[in-house]
């Protein structure tokens, strides 16, 4: 009983294991989408709302979730003053996307992923 004990915790020990974030030699998160790597770096407009938060002092209360709805990816835009979660999203050429113009279906998927982190999500920010 003892020994079959210690084989079932080393196989869940070294069953599980942890989702490996890659980044780049300067922090910067891996994800694959929009034609880059390293949307955080590579995507001008990213960049540059990031840099404005910086400027403001808000980075360290800024998020940056990339999810997919529908087979597109979303950036979700979020400070932690704002009282809407999900309000500030863009699209891969840095355009506003308006998520009251998503089915009902899709507006339930985006929220289940930038709330509760349910299915894919990749925080681009902060890289931590």
């Amino acid at each position: 009983m003892r020994a079959t004990a210690i084989v079932l915790l080393l196989v869940f020990v070294f069953s599980c294991k942890k989702d490996e974030i890659e980044r780049n030699k300067s922090g910067a998160i891996k994800a694959t989408v929009c034609g880059v790597n390293y949307p955080v770096q590579e995507l001008p407009w990213l960049r540059k709302l990031i840099q404005e938060a910086k400027d403001r002092k808000e980075d360290n209360i800024l998020t940056v979730k990339l999810v997919e709805v529908n087979g597109n990816p979303i950036f979700n835009y979020y400070t932690s003053y704002m009282s809407c979660i999900g309000c500030i999203s863009y699209g891969c050429d840095g355009s506003r996307i308006d998520i009251s113009k998503l089915s009902a279906t899709e507006t339930q998927e985006y929220n289940n992923k930038i709330i509760s982190g349910s299915g894919k999500v990749t925080v681009l920010w902060p890289e931590k």
